[in-house]
């Protein structure tokens, strides 16, 4: 029921016969309408890049402090991507054991120095798709490049340490230190040592064997259905002589199917490549030191403020003079919908303003 409610409403995202927004321009009184969107959860690439760039937009603002950050992405065999595509409870607990792992490392550098009591920070996102939108759970995790300590003096003032890169033998001891743990935890949870067996039933296989199948298949890189089930997926790059086909990158290392990857690091003062994003222009009065915090914003974005971060663009500038568009209602009601947009589609005005046989018709105030 979920799958084929998130299949209804991703229909319906940004069709302007299922309703809209109404924005007119002061000055000039030019109009736009705007379709609502689906608000959808499950694939509606819309939707789900404004939680993404919302969410980045917070980490950047309100969660990670001006220091170093690397990212470190640990993926998994098949066989582990398909027991915690279902157990989230395994899931949680493989991310702990990875999360520790890396945090201890911070931990035992920092002892170096003669810090003996840093404390590091992150940030994980489980990621459950690959490269070819295949069924892939993997992490990447946001990992402060050094410690916090206090001085020990009297006003215990909080400091930062950089710590140098990691070097390819560290990422391969990480490596083996999180591969044995989370054997352990395997067992203790009663699999099998194998990654191919279980000793427990599967209860996927029991509840839903199609979905079960399909789901290996995919996290196999193989088709599922029809006269080639069984067959590879291929894959733009694949051919071993390619151009494009990149070796082992430093840090980075694999085992048994266990890959870690740490050679993306961010310096402290670049916050616009840590969230992936253009950030918005500085105002001209604007004279803040780059320290300075940014103001703090609402719990939601508005998206016109997201896609002004995100892409530099201003949507809510009036494309025929230099005022401000203004919400000035929605449209909601089915037969004014009809109405609005028969004649917009009757008019030679090649523009997206309702016409003036119907502007003046009730729409539901937003405030």
């Amino acid at each position: 029921m979920f799958v084929e409610q998130e299949f209804r409403d991703f229909l319906t995202c940004g069709v302007l016969a299922h309703g809209f927004a109404r924005l007119r321009c002061a000055d000039c009184a030019f109009e736009r309408l705007v379709p609502f969107s689906c608000k959808g959860r499950g694939f509606c690439p819309s939707c789900g890049g404004r939680r993404m760039t919302e969410y980045a937009a917070r980490l950047v603002d309100d969660v990670l402090p001006r220091v170093p950050v690397r990212q470190w992405v640990l993926s998994l065999p098949h066989r582990l991507r398909y027991l915690l595509a279902w157990d989230h409870e395994l899931s949680r607990a493989v991310l702990g054991i990875y999360v520790r792992v890396l945090l201890g490392f911070q931990r035992r550098r920092a002892c170096r120095y003669g810090i003996r009591a840093g404390h590091s920070g992150c940030v994980t996102v489980i990621q459950r798709f690959g490269g070819g939108l295949n069924l892939n759970v993997h992490f990447h995790t946001l990992l402060l490049d050094g410690v916090f300590f206090t001085d020990g003096g009297k006003g215990e003032t909080l400091r930062f340490r950089p710590t140098p890169p990691p070097t390819d033998e560290e990422v391969g001891v990480l490596l083996a230190t999180i591969y044995t743990r989370v054997r352990r935890l395997l067992r203790r949870r009663g699999f099998d040592g194998n990654d191919a067996e279980l000793s427990r039933p599967d209860p996927v296989v029991e509840d839903s064997p199609a979905l079960a199948g399909i789901s290996s298949a995919s996290i196999q890189g193989r088709i599922a259905l029809g006269r080639r089930a069984g067959a590879r997926v291929w894959r733009v790059g694949e051919e071993p002589d390619a151009p494009w086909i990149l070796s082992s990158a430093p840090r980075h290392a694999h085992i048994a199917g266990f890959d870690l990857h740490a050679n993306v690091a961010v310096p402290a003062a670049d916050r616009a490549r840590l969230e992936q994003a253009t950030p918005l222009p500085p105002s001209p009065s604007a004279h803040a030191s780059e320290e300075t915090p940014s103001p703090k914003q609402p719990r939601h974005w508005a998206w016109a403020n997201l896609m002004r971060r995100a892409f530099d663009v201003d949507v809510l500038a009036c494309p025929r003079c230099t005022g401000r568009l203004r919400l000035i209602g929605t449209v909601e009601d089915p037969d004014a919908i009809c109405q609005i947009l028969a004649a917009l589609a009757r008019s030679t005005d090649h523009v997206d303003r309702a016409p003036p046989a119907v502007a003046s018709m009730p729409a539901n105030q937003s405030a």
